[in-house]
């Protein structure tokens, strides 16, 4: 595979970043897999490091597939919130459930079911 086709983006995949809001958010559509999962790191990592807010929401309702590495970073940026004192709020889509449910790690995530909250 040529390189450039190892960084693009795949068709329906989007991450936006609402750092104006009193909680920071970062919304996620399409599928997170290891070729997307970085740029979800990347932003959770730069929100919870600025410190600018005591809570920072993962908004994952569009996320239409998520793999082991996607929750390897759901996990690790909740480590890194707990850290930093700062609380990672995770909305999931009915995929991002179903794998939360599977895997048994709900006890280390903060689940909420409301996009606003």
């Amino acid at each position: 595979m040529p390189a450039a086709d190892q960084n693009a983006t795949p068709p329906g995949f989007g991450i936006t970043l609402d750092t104006d809001a009193t909680e920071p958010r970062v919304v996620v559509t399409g599928e997170l897999d290891l070729l997307t999962s970085p740029q979800l790191q990347e932003a959770l990592a730069g929100l919870i490091a600025d410190k600018r807010a005591q809570r920072v929401v993962a908004d994952l309702t569009g996320v239409t597939f998520f793999d082991s590495s996607a929750l390897n970073v759901v996990l690790r940026a909740q480590r890194q919130a707990g850290e930093q004192d700062v609380e990672l709020a995770v909305v999931p889509s009915p995929a991002v459930s179903r794998v939360i449910e599977l895997t048994g790690v709900a006890e280390h995530l903060s689940v909420s079911e409301d996009p606003q909250a």
